[in-house]
């Protein structure tokens, strides 16, 4: 048996973080409401910061003021056990070791701001589902002192949370998910409200108290379930008429791939994602010759090209040798009224394939990116897709695998009708639009 100091009285599965905090570089302790996360961590700073100098940030993706922080957690702990610790408006200062304990927002005005991280000891980043990739890529390579460590402590929102993707399987990070019922601490108050959720809502208590990923959430487009769904589904296949679908979206910024994806119909209704292929080339000649090439080679009924900035003299090039291409503009008006452009309607109509099992992803990077697709609403009602510069911020990279996907899917939805009896597609003349 352990004998602990009054401020470790915590729940026993947390006791490996006290045990093992010179052995991992990394602590990944996630679950849902109730399980003392937050308030366990913040009594190991608080010993540890007792007894050597530490310096100590405790950190989120925002925040606004300090009350946003985990501070008002310290400075409940340090009354309640008369700590020798002077709590200041913005840091917490122990007045023998002169450890200080900061509070901070990582993202200030778009941009990540590590301003005061060079040197710390102890990085704790609650609600650590909040953090991007983008942040996360900058902030880990900072806290690189001598026997620097980082804590994490979340509620997981999605399955692909940067940091939980990041750190979950590493031989370097100790990782505990505790719930409230592996804490001896919480309170009935909570318990009786855990049941209470569990039975009136069984999704919303498996994220809230059992700290599962949500299924799907309002910024969200898809369902994760759906998803899954969607890479495993079962295809029959029957004699109707085969169609194939060549859509490539082009890279429109530094780092941006070309991404061409290979849809055939299997049946009256299920379509399957064949293949995908990409390139990094910043010649635009090539990038032409290689769709010229993937078209000879898969001889597809439909091509259709991202025409957006950079792209369009590319669909203009390709359009003067193969008549029949379609172009697609993501900001161009859509078809449906709730969609506030075409990429909105394309990623509505590929929701609508998912939802009803009509199609089947063989790509897990697919998938992924598929999983970050974010929607917001305009004032009047209509839906907005996330841009995709706005994802690369987010998540480190541009949805190039999702869009391709989605703009298949909106031409086989919108223009499968153009196709005739010899399996070619008819237009009236070289500029015909059929969905403008």
């Amino acid at each position: 048996m352990i004998e602990l100091p009054e401020i470790l009285d915590i729940p026993e599965k947390l006791i490996p973080v006290i045990l093992n905090i010179n052995k991992y570089s990394y602590f990944l302790i996630d679950g849902g409401r109730g399980g003392g996360k937050s308030q366990s961590i913040a009594r190991i700073i608080l010993w540890l910061s007792e007894k050597r100098k530490v310096r100590v940030c405790c950190g989120r993706e925002t925040q606004s003021t300090i009350s946003d922080s985990v501070y008002k957690i310290f400075s409940d702990l340090i009354e309640e056990y008369n700590l020798d610790y002077t709590v200041k408006s913005n840091k917490i200062i122990h007045n023998t070791s002169m450890s200080d304990i900061i509070f901070k927002g990582f993202r200030e005005q778009g941009r990540v701001n590590i301003k005061g991280l060079e040197g710390v000891d102890i990085l704790w980043i609650d609600e650590a589902q909040a953090i991007t990739k983008s942040t996360l890529d900058i902030i880990i390579p900072t806290i690189r002192k001598k026997n620097s460590i980082v804590i994490f402590t979340m509620n997981r929102l999605t399955r692909k949370d940067a940091v939980y993707s990041e750190f979950v399987s590493r031989d370097d990070c100790l990782h505990i998910k505790i719930n409230y019922y592996d804490n001896k601490y919480c309170p009935n108050k909570l318990i009786n409200e855990a049941k209470r959720c569990k039975e009136r809502n069984l999704s919303d208590y498996m994220h809230i108290w059992e700290g599962n990923p949500l299924d799907v959430t309002n910024d969200f487009l898809f369902s994760s379930i759906k998803l899954d769904k969607a890479a495993n589904l079962s295809i029959y296949k029957d004699n109707s008429r085969k169609i194939r679908c060549l859509s490539v979206d082009l890279a429109g910024n530094g780092g941006d791939l070309c991404v061409a994806s290979f849809i055939e119909s299997k049946n009256a209704v299920q379509w399957s994602l064949e293949k995908q292929e990409f390139w990094n080339e910043p010649d635009t000649d090539i990038t032409k010759g290689r769709i010229i090439n993937l078209y000879n080679n898969w001889k597809p009924n439909l091509l259709v090209l991202d025409a957006d900035g950079l792209g369009y003299s590319i669909y203009v090039s390709i359009k003067n040798i193969i008549s029949s291409t379609i172009k697609f503009n993501g900001a161009a008006s859509s078809n449906r009224p709730n969609a506030l452009n075409r990429r909105a309607d394309g990623y509505l109509t590929l929701k609508e394939f998912i939802d009803n099992e009509w199609l089947k992803i063989s790509s897990d990077l697919t998938i992924n990116q598929l999983e970050y697709i974010k929607k917001s609403y305009k004032p009047n009602g209509q839906i907005f897709i996330q841009s995709k510069k706005d994802m690369k911020s987010e998540h480190g990279e541009s949805p190039d695998f999702a869009d391709s996907l989605m703009m298949g899917i909106f031409a086989v939805n919108y223009y499968s009708y153009l196709i005739d009896e010899n399996d070619e597609t008819v237009f009236i003349d070289s500029s015909f639009d059929p969905y403008g």
